[in-house]
C-alpha cells in the first residue's frame, strides 16, 4: 500500500528505523480517521495492531465501574500506542477518543510481529518505546500517591506555565472537568484548590485564566 502523503521518517515511532524496514512498515499500513470524540478502542478490547497518530490526538485513559476518570496521556503527532498489546497479545488496558479530527496510521499486529522476528533492530526500537511509556508513567504515579490534590493542581499550573516561560499566567482550554480527570481528582477538589492556592497568595484565578503571583512558592507547594 503506497502512502505518498506522508513522510513517514518524521514520526518517532519510525524515525530510529533504517530506512528498508520503515518502508515495510508504512506499506503494511493503512490510514484510519475519527471525528472529534471517536471512541478509537476501549479497554478490553482486542487491538487490531499499533496506533500511529498522524493528526490530531488522542486521549488515553483509564475509567472506573463508577465512571471515574483518570487521564493518563495525551498522544501528539508522531506518538503511538498498541506495542504492549501486540507483543503481548493481551487486551487493551485503557481507552483512547479522538482530540479534534485525528488521523492514525494502524500497522496491523501480525506485520508489526512478523517484521520483530526479523529484524533486531525493530524489536530494539520497540522496546525503546515501551521503556519511555514505563518512564513516562513512574511521576504521574508518583503524583497520584504521594501528593495532594492542591499539590497536583500547583504542579499542573506550573506544568502549563513551563510551555510558555515568558509568561506569568495559564489560560486554559481544557475544562475544569478535562484538568481533574488529569490529576485524578473530581472537579469540586480542583477548585477548591484553586480557591486554596488564592487563598495563600501563590495565585489569582479567574478561571481559565489562572495568575501566578508567586512561582518559588507555587513550586515549593507543588512539592509538598
Amino acid at each position: 500500500m503506497n502512502h505518498p502523503d506522508i513522510n513517514f521518517r518524521q514520526l518517532k515511532f519510525l524515525e530510529d528505523l533504517p530506512e528498508a524496514e520503515s518502508k515495510q512498515l508504512v506499506g503494511l499500513s493503512e490510514l484510519r480517521t475519527y471525528s472529534d470524540g471517536h471512541i478509537v478502542f476501549s479497554q478490553g478490547e482486542k487491538l487490531p495492531g499499533v496506533f500511529v497518530v498522524s493528526s490530531g490526538a488522542l486521549k488515553i485513559f483509564r475509567t472506573t465501574p463508577k465512571d471515574k476518570i483518570q487521564v493518563l496521556d495525551i498522544l501528539l503527532p508522531g506518538q503511538c500506542i498498541g506495542e504492549a498489546q501486540v507483543l503481548s497479545d493481551s487486551p487493551a488496558a485503557t481507552n483512547a477518543d479522538a482530540r479534534g479530527e485525528t488521523k492514525c496510521w494502524l500497522i496491523p499486529s501480525r506485520a508489526l510481529r512478523q517484521t520483530i522476528r526479523q529484524s533486531p533492530i525493530v524489536a530494539e526500537v520497540i522496546l525503546k518505546h515501551l521503556a519511555g511509556k514505563i518512564l513516562h508513567l513512574v511521576p504521574l504515579i508518583e503524583t497520584l500517591s504521594l501528593h495532594s490534590v492542591p499539590e497536583r493542581v500547583a504542579q499542573l499550573i506550573l506544568d502549563h506555565l513551563g510551555k510558555t516561560p515568558d509568561k506569568n499566567f495559564v489560560e486554559f482550554v481544557e475544562t475544569q472537568e478535562e484538568l481533574a480527570q488529569h490529576i485524578g481528582s473530581s472537579r469540586e477538589a480542583l477548585n477548591r484548590a484553586l480557591r486554596l492556592l488564592s487563598d495563600l497568595g501563590i495565585i489569582h484565578s479567574t478561571f481559565p485564566v489562572v495568575r501566578v503571583t508567586d512561582a518559588n512558592k507555587l513550586l515549593r507547594y507543588s512539592k509538598g
